[in-house]
């Protein structure tokens, strides 16, 4: 059974306090939960963060996986550091980027040949920009153009 410690939501209609729970993550999440850990009250000021350090680092240390927001409260309270110094290796496996495909690392696609193109590319110096033509000029005069076949001259003219 894979377990997660998350949040549970209580409280009236636009007035939110959370439980912090540990439940198994296929239950909902207002639903069954296996054991009650700590509380958050994020409308206090300032916010009320109480979790049971001893129950919390037992959970984690038989592996359930806290969710992005409870290893925050985690980390404000300093729980997430003491179990960081026990296990620095569980640790970083689950403290995944947002950009990342579930803290797994990205995976380079595409042929031998492209990935050795772009490798050559990284490693190559930048190019120095083209400089323009002599015979041009680099920058078109400044000044009004003459305005060509405008309909005021048009019906001068006749």
């Amino acid at each position: 059974m894979a377990t997660r410690i998350r949040l549970r939501r209580m409280g009236a209609k636009k007035r939110p306090y959370y439980r912090v729970v540990v439940a198994d993550q296929r239950s909902p999440r207002d639903g069954r939960f296996i054991e009650n850990i700590g509380k958050y009250h994020p409308l206090e000021e300032p916010s009320l963060i109480e979790i049971d350090e001893d129950r919390a680092l037992h959970w984690l240390r038989t592996g359930a996986q806290p969710s992005e927001q409870v290893q925050n409260l985690m980390n404000k309270v300093g729980i997430w550091e003491k179990f960081a110094a026990e296990r620095p290796t569980a640790a970083k496996v689950n403290s995944k980027d947002k950009k990342t495909r579930g803290g797994k690392p990205e995976v380079v696609k595409g042929s031998k040949k492209a990935q050795a193109r772009a490798a050559e590319t990284a490693a190559a110096p930048p190019a120095e920009p083209a400089a323009p033509p002599a015979d041009e000029p680099a920058e078109p005069p400044a000044g009004p153009t003459p305005a060509a076949g405008t309909a005021e001259e048009a019906t001068s003219e006749t």
